[in-house]
């Protein structure tokens, strides 16, 4: 019993250490609805609006905050984007930052842009579904938590 609560433990420690610094925080703004998950590998990231060859709807925008400008740590803000988005349906994400370097700031930071891309020529019709109670409850004005 005791080995399993120290390899337990130990687990968790290695987690938080993969893991963003705890100073890092999101935020996500809904604009669409949720669709059902996709795995995260197959969302495609673009930076550029000329790498989006499809239709598609923006699902929300997505800000990871505070993310330290080194590539290790942008790589990883990226993949916890990537995760997040997924998690919401998206097909893809348009990844855009800000470095508040640029200001000027002594401690520059980066703060990761991500737009939810929702893929719309071929839908299912889950994801109809999702779209037209999504509609509802905007005329109703009432959001759900999931």
């Amino acid at each position: 019993m005791k080995k399993s609560l120290f390899l337990g433990a130990l687990a968790a420690v290695l987690c938080g250490c993969a893991t963003l610094d705890n100073h890092v925080n999101m935020d996500w703004i809904p604009i669409g609805p949720d669709f059902p998950a996709n795995k995260t590998q197959k969302v495609e990231v673009v930076s550029g609006r000329d790498q989006i060859t499809r239709p598609y709807g923006n699902l929300g925008l997505l800000r990871i905050k505070n993310v330290d400008p080194d590539r290790d740590s942008l790589r990883r803000g990226i993949e916890r984007g990537k995760k997040f988005v997924a998690s919401k349906g998206a097909d893809a994400m348009f990844l855009g930052q800000y470095n508040s370097a640029e200001d000027g700031a002594s401690v520059p930071k980066v703060t990761l842009i991500i737009y939810a891309i929702k893929y719309v020529d071929n839908l299912t019709p889950q994801d109809q579904k999702a779209i037209e109670d999504f509609e509802v409850l905007g005329i109703l004005n009432e959001r759900t938590n999931s």
